[in-house]
């Protein structure tokens, strides 16, 4: 699959308050109170089946999943790659995110985009790690808009740091916000045991490490108020669980819900050389769910 295959769609979308909501203040004559959303877009070999949406993990950018859209789009589905604002070619300050809101907002626009160009196409949501934590929030903050959620070593504790509090005199001139910036701690070697893969993390000038505290803080909220209310999602839902970097969340199942298990594989188990488990395991599965027209 060649490079020329993608083709990369800018979505302008209202800029956020501090609490997600739309921000006041859109001029129809300039670009102000918009930001440019990058989505990376493959479209499906053959007569389309639906779309797919990958949602990155923190500090990831989507065209780190092109292997797997090619994978999908070979199978008939058409794939969406948004790099969430603050990563990647997407606007807004690195890491920062005003909140669940926010991303909800950027992942129904997405979907509006591909209901726009399929409206009556499939549409599946696959999270990584924090991205899974997102998927999750927004298949229950909208219910109906969704055939398939997959979240893929979805985080089971939030292991990034929140900035540090001032200190000495500095602590009367500086103040804590929601923008302040902590860390992932994310590293090539902590996400995948592939050496390729990791190095590749490493110097990517895409991804960086940086999470502002409001995104720290809404991460959590996603982990505690989202995922143990799965079973009470209205699509089918698939859990993949690899070596999870901040451990494997346990998930009661049901008819709707399925958990699958790939031990060895890494934080990000779409890359490296054993990636093809994973992406074996979500097609089968989407096959099952959601097969092709005859």
């Amino acid at each position: 699959m060649s490079q020329d295959d993608f083709f990369l769609t800018n979505l302008e979308l209202r800029e956020s308050n501090e609490e997600g909501e739309v921000a006041a203040g859109l001029s129809h004559d300039s670009m102000k109170g918009m930001a440019l959303l990058s989505v990376l877009e493959l479209a499906a070999r053959g007569v389309p089946r639906g779309a797919v949406t990958i949602i990155h993990d923190a500090g990831d950018v989507g065209e780190r999943y092109r292997s797997l859209a090619s994978v999908l789009a070979g199978e008939g589905w058409a794939v969406a790659l948004p790099d969430l604002r603050g990563h990647g070619r997407s606007e807004g300050e690195r890491g920062h995110s005003a909140g669940l809101r926010e991303v909800e907002r950027d992942l129904g626009e997405i979907q509006d985009h591909l209901a726009y160009r399929m409206p009556d196409a499939p549409k599946v949501l696959v999270g990584v790690g924090l991205g899974a934590l997102y998927g999750a929030h927004f298949a229950l903050s909208r219910p109906g808009t969704l055939a398939g959620l997959v979240l893929a070593n979805p985080l089971a504790s939030i292991p990034f740091a929140p900035p540090e509090q001032p200190k000495g005199f500095s602590k009367f001139f500086k103040k804590v916000t929601g923008a302040s910036m902590g860390t992932t701690g994310y590293t090539g070697s902590l996400l995948s045991g592939d050496g390729e893969v990791a190095a590749e993390w490493d110097a990517n000038p895409l991804t960086h490490d940086r999470i502002s505290l409001r995104a720290i803080e809404e991460a959590g909220r996603a982990l505690n108020e989202s995922m143990p209310r799965l079973t009470e999602l209205d699509c089918p839902t698939l859990v993949l669980r690899g070596n999870g970097l901040a451990g494997n969340a346990e998930f009661a199942t049901s008819e709707g819900l399925e958990v699958i298990d790939l031990d060895g594989l890494g934080h990000h188990l779409f890359q490296g050389s054993d990636a093809s488990r994973a992406n074996d395991a979500l097609s089968k599965w989407l096959n099952r769910v959601l097969p092709a027209p005859e």
